[in-house]
Formats: structure tokens, sequence, C-alpha cells
């Protein structure tokens, strides 16, 4: 007489017909969601042409063909996506100024796209996304469309580098603009050391001498930032003249692209930040507005007349329902913590290279 499978043996294997005919239902809607998209996308396109981005409608007449995109400019800003963060989605609240740049230009591009609002809410960070998000700017300027920067609270350091260039910048109520200069982080060290675990319960660094250490390398200056010596006055010369070259850089491009005075920027606003008036009377933006008092003001700037306009986001490429269902399934079960590593790789960036961020508020984002 055969003897029955025991109780768990029975469930292991209805689960796993579960799993696969959940898949196998996802993989045939998927394929006949694609089948019907291709066969819409056919009667407009050419053989072989990919689908035509997506956009989210967000404000105002959504059947009004005067579309403005928002582009965000959200947090600490960085230069590239990397393959990960694709993967997993952003998700810590910083911007990638290649990313936003990639925008910008398919804006530019886009016949339907007619205006474009830029959302800054930023400290700034790394001057090579915060140029690429200018190129971009500059790109959407050249195809003869308005581009409108609206300061939601902050725009600091490379916020100011990145929207320098817009059509018009209007900060809301209550907010802060400036900090016009160039951060090389803090360089510390340890003074005549004693221990490495100081104290009753450990931890920290006790001073007073004691602990030896040695560099082994080539190249002089090569262990710059060794927590165990002092800067030399050769290293911080050398640093220093970096840190000069990019802010007069810096300086340059905002009194380039703003009614800002060079010798009042550099010698009486230096690196501050300064409430929204104060802001307008040193020319860092052009007039304080509410985010609806912007919009109308883009909207009349491409002739949309009474209501007849809306807000959309950038264009995006709409994701099978596989693919969203995968991407969530993905990161709900992998080990990882995708926003700490984001931060972690972000943080890297803006430490290791000079930046357009105060160091408050680099602090407050990595750490001490």
């Amino acid at each position: 007489m055969t003897e029955r499978p025991p109780l768990l043996t029975d469930l292991f294997r209805m689960v796993i017909k579960m799993i696969v005919g959940g898949i196998l239902i996802i993989l045939l809607f998927s394929c006949g969601v694609g089948v019907v998209a291709g066969a819409g996308a056919a009667g407009s396109k050419g053989k072989g042409e990919e689908a035509e981005p997506t956009s989210d409608h967000l404000y105002g007449e959504e059947d009004s063909e005067n579309a403005i995109m928002r582009v965000n400019v959200v947090g600490p800003i960085l230069s590239h996506k990397t393959a990960e963060d694709s993967f997993f989605a952003s998700v810590a609240e910083v911007t990638y100024g290649y990313d936003v740049k990639e925008k910008l230009l398919k804006a530019a591009k886009n016949d339907d796209i007619k205006a474009v609002m830029l959302f800054v809410r930023t400290p700034g960070g790394s001057i090579i996304g915060s140029e690429a998000i200018h190129d971009g700017v500059l790109a959407v300027k050249e195809a003869g469309k308005p581009v409108v920067a609206y300061i939601d609270s902050l725009s600091a350091s490379g916020g100011v580098w990145s929207t320098a260039a817009a059509d018009k910048i209007f900060a809301d109520y209550g907010s802060v603009i400036g900090s016009v200069g160039v951060n090389f982080g803090n360089w510390m060290y340890f003074e005549d050391p004693v221990a490495l675990d100081a104290g009753l319960f450990g931890g920290g660094v006790e001073t007073r001498g004691g602990v030896r250490t040695q560099f082994l390398g080539a190249g002089l200056g090569k262990d710059l930032g060794n927590p165990w010596r002092p800067m030399t006055q050769r290293e911080m010369d050398l640093i220093n003249a970096s840190a000069e070259f990019y802010y007069d850089e810096f300086v340059n491009h905002v009194t380039e692209n703003r009614p800002v005075d060079r010798d009042r920027l550099v010698n009486e606003y230096g690196a501050m930040i300064f409430a929204d008036g104060l802001a307008k009377d040193r020319g860092y933006i052009d007039d304080m507005k509410t985010f609806q008092e912007t919009l109308d003001y883009i909207a009349g700037e491409i002739g949309a007349e009474g209501d007849d306009w809306k807000l959309i986001t950038a264009p995006y490429v709409k994701k099978s329902p596989f693919e969203e269902l995968f991407g969530a399934s993905m990161r709900a079960l992998s080990p990882r913590n995708p926003a700490a590593e984001q931060i972690s790789a972000a943080c890297a960036e803006l430490t290791s290279r000079p930046v357009a961020m105060s160091t408050k508020a680099l602090a407050h984002f990595c750490g001490d």
C-alpha cells in the first residue's frame, strides 16, 4: 500500500503550481498587451519603430494642445544614474543632471511641448550634473520654447548654477536662494594620536602621542587626506587653486546669465543664501510667485487662452504589466537596501570632488 506524501510536501507542490501558473498568466497577459499596443502603433508608425514615450497629466485641461512639461530638480544634484538605480528606481530624493538633460533635449525636439517648468528644491551638488542641466536649458531655449524655473523653498549652489540661464526664475514666498561657492570638503587629521579605542566603552581616538603610521606609495601628495598627518602648505595651495578655478567659473556663469553684479557677488554676497526678496534685489531671481502664478505666467508666454493649457511630466517609456510586477517583486525580495546604497553612492560622488554645495547641506545629506 502506497503512503501519501506528508502534508508539507503537498503544500509545497501547491505553492509551486500557483507560482508557475501565475507567471504564465502574467506572461500571456503581457504578450496580449504587447500585441495590442504593437497593432495600435503599427497604424501610425513604420515597421520596426519603437513606441513613443508617454507622459502623465498633472494639472490643467487634459485635452489641451498647450503642454507645459514639468522637470524636477529636487534633492542633491549628481551626474549620472547607474544601472542599479534604473532597475530599482530612484528611491532617494536626488537629481541626476544627465537624466534631466536628456528630458530637456527631448522636450526641445517635441512639438507637442510648448514650454518647460523647472521645479527646483535643491541644496546643490555636483558641478558636472549642474552643468548638464544648464546645457539642457539652453537646448530648450534654442528651440524657441520658454524655460521658467520655479523655486519651492530652496535653490542653493548647484541649483543656482543649473537654472541661471532660464528665461525667468520665480521663487515661492519663504524660499531662500544663493550660496554661490565651491566646496572641496573638510580635511581632518588626528593630532598626536595615542589609541584608536578611547574611553571606558571604546570607540573614537585618543590623542597625544603613541600611534605611528607609515604611508607606502608613490607620488607627492598621494596620501592627501591621511588622517594621521596635517595637510602641507603646498597641498593646501594646490587644492585652493582648484577651488578658486571652479569658483571663478561659477561666478562667471552666474553673472553672464543673471543681472548680478560681479564685484558685489565676490566681495559682498559671497556664498551666503538670501530670503526671496533679498535674492530678487541682488538679481538671483526675477520675482516671487506661487506655483499657480508661475503656471499662469508660462501659459501667457505660450499664448494659451484662459485655461487652455496642461502641465505634464517629462516623457517616459511605459513599462508592460509584467515589467512593473517583476520589478516590484525584485525590490520586495531583494536583501539589498536600495535607498541606503543610493545615498552611499551619492555621498561618494559629492565628497570626492569639488561641488557646488554648502558644508551644512552636505553634512545634512551625508552625515558628518
